[in-house]
């Protein structure tokens, strides 16, 4: 492409970002000396520091068009609802109030970059409600299970545990709003692209 052809790349391009979800329930709740290094508050200041820090490299490198994605409700995935059986299997509100307490972080860092870095366009894509809209009320979705996942048991499996040739695994995984026990289905994740291009992303387009 030669240089300028692809710094104009770089900085028409959109990048997407994430982080949170495994940082929390698979590195802070999981391993104790995460939680004896830094309280729930801390931990969270840790990570939108690592994100400030990311965020500004990539502007650095050229990026100008940024999404970062807020927590979901990580409360209400199968997994962690499989572990809250004593309390019938309910959403672990603790995380899902963690959540909502770090994408109010992350909304105070978008604004505070959008300030501080000159021509950088960063929004925050935030799926919590939409997400917690389609697990109160999967059937308004055209879901039949929110509770479970489609893979397997539906309760704890993830990643190479979860294929089709798991004789537990359903047949039609466009009713349930979770393929695995940690992630959402291709349908799931079609309502909440849909709803944040005409939101979040709008103005990219």
């Amino acid at each position: 492409l030669g240089d300028e052809k692809a710094n104009k790349v770089l900085s028409e391009a959109l990048y997407l970002i994430s982080l949170g979800t495994n940082d929390f329930l698979e590195n802070y709740y999981i391993f104790p000396g995460r939680s004896l290094e830094y309280s729930v508050e801390e931990y969270k200041n840790f990570l939108a520091g690592i994100a400030r820090n990311f965020v500004t490299e990539l502007y650095q490198l050229g990026a100008r068009k940024i999404s970062m994605g807020g927590l979901p409700p990580m409360g209400c995935l199968p997994l962690e609802r499989t572990t809250n059986f004593i309390f019938g299997s309910k959403c672990i509100e603790e995380y899902n109030n963690v959540a909502r307490d770090f994408n109010g972080k992350l909304q105070g860092l978008v604004a505070q970059l959008n300030k501080e870095l000159t021509g950088i366009r960063l929004v925050l894509s935030n799926s919590y409600d939409i997400l917690s809209e389609i697990i109160q009320n999967p059937y308004s979705f055209g879901f039949e299970d929110a509770a479970i996942a489609c893979c397997a048991t539906g309760m704890f499996e993830m990643g190479y545990m979860c294929n089709k040739f798991n004789p537990f695994t359903c047949t039609d995984a466009n009713k349930f709003v979770f393929w695995d026990s940690f992630h959402p289905t291709e349908k799931t994740n079609g309502i909440v692209a849909d709803h944040a291009v005409k939101n979040s992303l709008a103005e990219f387009l």
